[in-house]
C-alpha cells in the first residue's frame, strides 16, 4: 500500500500570516456565543407573547375609547346585551368563545352582534371561554361608560349624525332603543322622524318582521309621551305590515296616518297591488300563525278593503274610503281584491254607488261614465275569476244569493261566505298570459255587465249564481 505524508492531512491553526492562508474574518468565521445567548434565545417566544398581549390591550383600549368618546356609538354595552350573554348559558345556546368559528355556517343575527359589541367594547377574547367572566367584564366596561357619560346624550345634532352613520338595521335598532329609554330622547327621535325614516329605508339588511318590531315599540314609546310620528314612517308600517301579512297592524297604522291627511293615490294603488297579488292567495311562507289561518287573515283583508268589522256599528279605516272611483286603476283593484274574495254583493253595491254618483251628469257624461267605470269593473271580475276559477263554485250553495240591500248586512253575508269558503279562495293564483278580449269574454262582459246594473240586488244575486254555474271557464 502507498505511503501518505501526514504533513498534507494537518492543518496548522497558527498559520495567520503564512502564504496562502486567509486572515481571520469575525463575519465568514463567526464569533464564539457569549454566555447569555442561550437565555435569550429562551426568552424570545416569551417576549413575543409579552409584545403581542400588549398590541391587543391597546387594540382594546383603543377601541374602549372609541366607545367611550361616542355618545350614541350603537355597539355600547347595553342591558339587552348582558342578558343575550347570560342566555348563552342556556341548553341550546353557543358558547361565547365559539363566535369566530361559525362563520361558515352563519350564527344567529344575536351572536354576530353580541361578539361585534364585545370586540368593540375591547372584552378580551381570553375571558369567553366563560360565561360568567364574560359578563363580569362586561359589567365592568358598563359601568366604565356610564361614568363617562357624556353631557351630549340629548345632543340632536350628535344623533343625527349617529344615525346618518348606520351601515346596518342593526346598529339603526340599537341606536333607537337605546335613546327612546328617557323621555328626551323620544322627543329628539320624534323631530328627527323623516331621518329616522331615511336611515331605515337605505340599510340594506332590514326584514320586514324585525323592521314592524322597531315600528311597533317606537309607536308605543312616543304614544307614552304623547308625541307624534312622521307620515313617512307610518306609511312604513303599513307597508311592512302587509309584507308580514299582519293586516290588522296595518288596518291601525292605516287609522293613524290618516289622521294625519289624505294618502297619496300611487301609495294606494300599490297597496292594493300588494293585497291582490300577496295576501290572498295562500303561499309556502308561512312562518306565523296569523298568516296560516287563512279565515282569519281573508276576513281581515276584507275588513281593510271595505271598513266593515263584526261586532261594530262604525266602519273602521279602510282603503275603500281611499280610492277614488275616477281613478280606474285604484278603483279596478280595489274590486279586483272583492272578486277574488267572492264578496259580490259589495261589489254590487260599489257599482250602483258608481252609477249613483253619475245621476247629476248629463246623459251623455252619464253614459261615458257608466262604461269607463262599470265596464272596467266586470273586465276587473272577469281578470279575477280568471286567475281563480275556483271562485265561481260559490255559487253552488244555495245562500249565495241571499241578500238584504243594505251595505252593511251585505258586507257581513259576505264575511261569512268568505270565512266558510276561505281554502277554496286562498287557492294559488293561475298567471293569466295574454288575457285579452276574444269573442268569449266580450260576451261574458256583456253578461255581466246585465246582471250587475240591475236595481235590484235579489234580481241581481240569482242572475249572477246561474251564470256562474253556466260558464265553464273565464280564461
Amino acid at each position: 500500500m502507498p505511503t501518505f505524508d501526514i504533513s498534507n492531512l494537518l492543518l496548522d491553526l497558527d498559520a495567520e500570516g503564512a502564504k496562502g492562508v486567509r486572515t481571520f474574518d469575525p463575519r465568514l468565521d463567526g464569533m464564539p456565543e457569549p454566555r447569555s445567548a442561550l437565555r435569550k434565545r429562551e426568552l424570545q417566544p416569551i417576549k413575543k407573547r409579552v409584545a403581542d398581549f400588549e398590541k391587543r390591550y391597546q387594540e382594546y383600549q383603543s377601541s374602549l375609547k372609541s366607545i367611550s368618546d361616542d355618545t350614541f356609538h350603537p355597539l355600547r354595552i347595553n342591558e339587552f346585551d348582558l342578558f343575550a350573554a347570560a342566555l348563552l348559558d342556556a341548553p341550546d345556546g353557543h358558547a361565547i368563545s365559539t363566535f369566530s368559528k361559525f362563520n361558515a355556517k352563519k350564527p344567529p343575527s344575536h351572536a354576530r352582534i353580541l361578539d361585534s359589541v364585545l370586540d368593540s367594547n375591547g372584552i378580551p377574547h381570553t375571558v369567553r371561554n366563560n360565561t360568567s367572566d364574560t359578563i363580569a367584564y362586561m359589567l365592568f366596561r358598563h359601568r366604565l361608560l356610564c361614568r363617562s357619560q357624556s353631557t351630549g346624550f340629548n345632543d340632536e345634532g350628535l344623533f343625527s349624525a349617529a344615525l346618518s352613520r348606520c351601515a346596518s338595521f342593526a346598529e339603526v335598532d340599537r341606536l333607537v332603543t337605546r335613546i327612546t329609554r328617557t323621555s328626551e330622547g323620544c322627543q329628539i327621535l320624534s323631530r328627527l322622524s323623516d331621518e329616522l325614516y331615511t336611515s331605515l329605508t337605505i340599510v340594506p339588511d332590514a326584514e320586514p318582521i324585525q323592521l314592524l318590531s322597531l315600528l311597533n315599540n317606537l309607536l308605543l314609546n312616543f304614544d307614552r309621551w304623547g308625541l307624534h310620528m312622521s307620515t313617512e314612517l307610518y306609511e312604513l308600517g303599513i307597508w311592512t305590515s302587509l309584507q308580514r301579512q299582519a293586516i290588522i297592524a296595518a288596518q291601525q297604522y292605516l287609522e293613524r296616518r290618516l289622521e294625519l291627511g289624505h294618502l297619496d293615490d300611487k301609495f294606494i294603488e300599490s297597496l292594493l297591488e300588494n293585497l291582490l297579488r300577496n295576501s290572498i292567495s295562500s303561499t309556502p311562507f308561512t312562518s306565523h300563525e296569523f298568516q296560516s289561518n287563512v279565515p282569519a287573515r281573508l276576513g281581515t283583508v276584507f275588513s281593510l278593503l271595505t271598513g266593515y268589522e263584526p261586532g261594530k256599528d262604525q266602519p273602521t279605516a279602510s282603503l275603500r274610503s281611499l280610492v277614488d272611483r275616477e281613478r280606474s286603476t285604484a278603483f279596478n283593484l280595489y274590486i279586483g281584491c272583492l272578486a277574488r274574495l267572492g264578496a259580490f254583493r259589495t261589489i254590487w253595491h260599489e257599482w250602483h254607488t258608481m252609477d249613483s254618483g253619475s245621476q247629476g251628469l248629463n246623459i251623455d257624461r252619464w253614459q261615458d261614465s257608466a262604461f269607463t267605470g262599470n265596464s272596467s269593473l266586470v273586465t276587473a271580475i272577469l281578470i279575477a275569476l280568471a286567475e281563480n276559477p275556483s271562485v265561481k263554485d260559490l255559487a253552488r250553495s244555495p245562500a249565495f244569493a241571499v241578500a238584504t240591500g243594505k251595505f252593511q248586512e251585505d258586507c257581513q253575508l259576505d264575511m261569512i261566505t268568505i270565512s266558510q269558503s276561505a281554502k277554496i279562495l286562498a287557492l294559488p293564483e293561475k298567471r293569466l298570459i295574454n288575457f285579452g278580449f276574444t269573442p268569449t269574454h266580450a260576451r261574458q262582459r256583456e253578461q255581466l255587465y246585465e246582471i250587475f246594473k240591475k236595481k235590484n240586488i235579489q234580481e241581481a244575486l240569482p242572475a249572477l249564481q246561474a251564470f256562474l254555474n253556466q260558464t265553464s271557464s273565464f280564461s
